[in-house]
């Protein structure tokens, strides 16, 4: 897999990783057990599937597998292999259990957050301006992925009004500081998100998953829809994180 062939799967890999993660990290610091197997299920859920968009956007099974047991420590795609080989191990382990030892929670939440991380080291480690030339991108998706989370674990009762606003502002301000931060090296790639090809995605992004949902949330009105609008900007982020950093250089 190169990265001019990146696509849907992986921006559909990014973004389930991050839902799933963020609501299972949001959990763990509740009270509920039940949500916390909630999250425990969202966190597995993002793992297997995530592993299989990467299977069929790999083209071939065979390579996954040789992808994980081909010991290459400096690669950023083996060690991020590995975590989501390693999380899915762990998240199986709790769902399986009926107590949670706490060293193994401990583990389940690390390595989950080395997984939704790691989907923004993994574009940085590349030539590519716009994803390369601002050391952003992990924290945008980091920020994102509590935000998905916490919306996400809404339609199981949980309300995490707090932490949709601040990490909504955080996701934003990330967002902002990155575009100008690359402007100088990238300006074809962020014309195409301002007035180009990507510009549905990205002011989709801002006024739908974004504004909206967050003065929904400071109104404390419709937390159901201000949920789904945060679900659909983490689709958009991504998807025009992704499909931006190819600009120029897709054949």
């Amino acid at each position: 897999m190169s990265t001019g062939e990146w696509g849907i799967y992986i921006v559909l890999y990014f973004w389930l990783a991050g839902v799933g993660g963020g609501a299972f990290l949001l959990a763990l610091a509740t009270e509920s057990e039940r949500l916390k197997r909630v999250g425990a299920w969202l966190a597995f859920l993002g793992v297997v599937v995530g592993a299989l968009l990467l299977i069929v956007d790999l083209g071939h099974p065979e390579r996954f597998w040789h992808l994980l047991v081909s010991y290459r420590p400096v690669s950023v795609m083996w060690l991020g292999s590995l975590f989501l080989f390693l999380d899915g191990i762990a998240l199986f382990l709790l769902l399986i259990l009926r107590s949670w030892p706490r060293l193994l929670v401990w583990a389940a939440a690390i390595l989950t957050l080395l997984v939704i991380a790691y989907t923004g080291v993994l574009l940085m480690a590349t030539t590519r301006p716009f994803w390369a030339a601002s050391p952003l991108v992990p924290w945008i998706f980091l920020a994102s992925a509590f935000a998905t989370g916490a919306a996400i674990l809404t339609f199981f009762g949980a309300r995490f009004d707090r932490v949709l606003i601040v990490f909504g502002l955080l996701e934003a301000l990330f967002v902002l500081l990155h575009l100008i931060w690359t402007y100088p090296v990238a300006e074809r790639a962020i014309s195409a998100l301002l007035t180009g090809e990507l510009a549905w995605a990205f002011w989709g992004f801002v006024l739908l998953g974004w504004l909206v949902p967050l003065l929904l949330e400071v109104g404390r009105r419709a937390p159901a829809l201000a949920a789904l609008l945060v679900l659909l900007g983490g689709f958009l982020l991504r998807y025009f994180v992704v499909y931006a950093g190819q600009i120029g250089y897709l054949i």
